[in-house]
């Protein structure tokens, strides 16, 4: 208790005397590099250059003011991080973000990327997935737009480095950080409140038949929320389940998205899962989606059907005292809240910080 009470007084002593701490990227193990954030975002100068996914050195002189992005999860961060008002153009599937039924559409499902659009609009950045190939942003530098190629992120570690190099490129650092600190304050009250609980098998399912295994950010939330990826040690990334296979793993938990349900075949009908009615349904743009309201909300509802007696609605930390508790319920439909916006201040910070205390001290005590 001698301990606690020191640490507690150093992270009081630390609130006063510093800025809030920033959020880490935490390692897939749950460890917690306490500074990365907070460093990088100490510089948030421009001219910036940064080599994106493609190998290219992108330079940008200035902050830029109009910005594109081609897929919905880097609008979505972009929104989380405050700089929702500078993005003119977005992807089809990021219209639920609030105010972005205004903002003009340059990628469909149906039509592709509308390159005449993103030209007209006189972009100083645009954003494109690792789900775009490298020939597809050759050609759009080509037309003499500014384009930075992102990674798919692997790990919830993964969207934390993805959201600092957003907040980087687009000059919202300080955004970035407190949107990484808010994440990761909630990544963590989860670990630790499913540490010692059993962890039964789970299987992600989408599209009619495909699944996640190692090496996706999904199972990493899966794996955070307290259960094992059924098919993690013969799946990596994505792919296709056979129905054989999902008769051989027999998963204890399905969790599936609104969209695409659970196949409606005996090889599932069958499962342990569908048998005890054990599924999980999270909004497909709050699964889908590596960014970081979607790590949480996502996270959070899996954890909250699997582990209900350890994972409760206070174990949440909000963003902001205006902002309303993360939905968990199944059938989650995105909307956007108080909480949309940067600005959780020195409150999520002293959370974050205590947490990685208690985790420190309980480690020390194992």
């Amino acid at each position: 208790m001698r301990l606690v009470s020191v640490l507690l007084a150093l992270v009081l002593v630390l609130v006063g005397s510093v800025a809030p701490v920033a959020g880490s990227t935490p390692a897939a193990t749950g460890t917690t590099p306490a500074t990365t954030d907070a460093t990088r975002s100490a510089d948030c100068s421009f001219p910036v250059t940064r080599t994106d996914a493609t190998g290219t050195a992108v330079t940008l002189s200035t902050p830029p003011e109009r910005i594109a992005t081609l897929n919905p999860s880097a609008a979505q961060t972009l929104w989380e991080i405050g700089a929702q008002n500078r993005v003119v153009g977005v992807s089809e599937f990021a219209r639920y973000l609030d105010g972005a039924e205004d903002r003009t559409v340059v990628n469909t499902a149906s039509g592709g990327i509308r390159t005449e659009r993103l030209i007209a609009l006189d972009t100083d950045l645009v954003i494109a997935p690792g789900t775009i190939s490298p020939d597809t942003v050759s050609t759009l530098r080509d037309q003499g737009l500014t384009v930075f190629a992102l990674e798919s992120p692997a790990t919830i570690g993964g969207v934390a480095e993805q959201t600092t190099l957003l907040g980087r490129l687009t000059g919202s650092c300080a955004g970035a950080a407190e949107t990484n600190a808010w994440m990761h304050a909630n990544v963590e009250a989860v670990r630790e409140a499913v540490a010692g609980e059993p962890r039964p098998t789970a299987l992600y399912v989408f599209s009619d038949g495909w699944t996640v295994g190692t090496e996706t950010f999904i199972s990493d939330v899966m794996t955070t929320a307290g259960t094992r990826n059924v098919v993690g040690d013969a799946v990596s990334g994505y792919a296709r389940v056979s129905p054989e296979v999902v008769r051989e793993r027999d998963p204890d938990w399905i969790v599936y998205n609104d969209r695409d349900g659970i196949p409606d075949t005996a090889a599932y009908r069958e499962t342990t899962a569908v048998q005890e009615n054990q599924t999980v349904e999270v909004g497909v743009n709050y699964l889908n989606q590596p960014a970081p309201r979607s790590i949480v909300r996502a996270l959070r509802t899996v954890a909250m059907a699997v582990h209900p007696d350890a994972v409760g609605e206070s174990s949440y930390v909000p963003r902001s005292s205006a902002e309303p508790p993360v939905a968990t319920t199944t059938g989650d439909t995105p909307t956007a809240t108080a909480g949309d916006a940067p600005g959780l201040g020195v409150g999520v910070a002293v959370v974050g910080l205590l947490s990685f205390v208690v985790v420190a001290l309980d480690r020390r005590r194992r």
